[in-house]
C-alpha cells in the first residue's frame, strides 16, 4: 500500500508536466489552424491594390498560382490575420514576371511561395506544414509531428485505437486537435480521473468519421463562415 502511494506521488509531476505539453501543442495546432483557414479564405482586392500595399512595405507574406508566365491566382498578407486576393480578370494584365520584377524592388521582401493546384492531395494533411506565417510556421510543423508520435507511442487511447486516430489525423485533417483535446482524458478535466468512453473507435469507424470530417471542413468553407471570422478581424482591427 506505501509502495503504491508512493508511485502515485512520483507520477503526480510527470502527469502535470505532460497535461502542460497537452496544452503547449494544442495552443500552437489551433494557432496554426486558424492562419491557415484565414489564409485560404482572402478578402477580395485588385492587383493594384496588391502593389500599392507592396510598395508601403504593408505586405509580408505572398502566395501565387501561375502557369507559365501567367498569373492564376495571387494571395497577399498585410498580418498573419488579415489576407487578401486578386483573381481573374485583375490578373490578366498582371504577368508573373511583374511580380517577381515588383517583389525584387522592395525590401525587406516578403516570404514568397508559389502555390500548387495538387496540394492537400496527399494522404497527410498539407495545413500543419505549410502554415503562412513569416519565419515561426516550423513551429507547427513540430507540434504535429510531435503530437502523432504520441498518438502512435499511446498504447490504448480511451476514444478509439490507433488505427482510427491515424485516419482522423490524415484524412481527417484535425485529428491532431482532437487527440489533444479528447486523449487521454478531456484537457477541461485537468488531472482529475474520467471514465472510458462507452464504445471506442475501430479503424474503419475513424476512416468513416474522418471522411465525414473532410465533408464538414468543406460544407463550413462553402457557406463562408471562415471568410466571416476574417471580417470580423478587420472590424476589430479598426475600433
Amino acid at each position: 500500500m506505501r509502495l503504491q502511494q508512493e508511485t502515485l506521488v512520483m507520477r503526480g509531476p510527470y502527469r502535470i508536466v505532460g497535461l502542460w505539453v497537452r496544452v503547449v501543442l494544442l495552443v500552437v495546432l489551433l494557432w496554426g489552424a486558424l492562419l491557415t483557414v484565414l489564409s485560404a479564405n482572402p478578402r477580395e482586392r485588385s492587383a493594384t491594390d496588391f502593389q500599392a500595399a507592396l510598395r508601403a512595405g504593408q505586405i509580408t507574406y505572398v502566395i501565387y498560382e501561375a502557369s507559365d508566365d501567367h498569373l492564376r491566382g495571387l494571395r497577399w498578407s498585410s498580418g498573419p490575420l488579415f489576407w487578401y486576393q486578386a483573381k481573374e480578370p485583375s490578373t490578366l494584365t498582371y504577368m508573373r514576371r511583374d511580380l517577381m520584377d515588383d517583389l525584387s524592388a522592395v525590401a525587406p521582401r516578403p516570404v514568397v511561395r508559389w502555390g500548387s493546384s495538387d496540394d492537400g492531395e496527399g494522404l497527410f494533411p498539407d495545413w500543419p506544414f505549410q502554415v503562412p506565417v513569416p519565419h515561426v510556421g516550423w513551429l507547427v510543423k513540430v507540434a504535429w509531428i510531435a503530437t502523432f508520435v504520441i498518438m502512435i507511442g499511446t498504447a490504448r487511447p480511451r476514444l478509439g485505437n490507433r488505427w482510427a486516430w491515424f485516419w482522423l489525423f490524415t484524412v481527417g485533417d484535425i485529428g491532431a486537435i482532437l487527440f489533444l483535446f479528447f486523449e487521454p482524458r478531456a484537457v477541461w478535466r485537468g488531472l482529475g480521473p474520467q471514465g472510458p468512453a462507452s464504445g471506442r473507435m475501430a479503424g474503419g469507424q475513424g476512416c468513416l468519421m474522418a471522411i465525414c470530417l473532410q465533408f464538414l471542413i468543406a460544407a463550413f468553407a462553402a457557406v463562408e463562415i471562415f471568410g466571416g471570422v476574417q471580417t470580423l478581424f478587420e472590424v476589430l482591427a479598426r475600433s
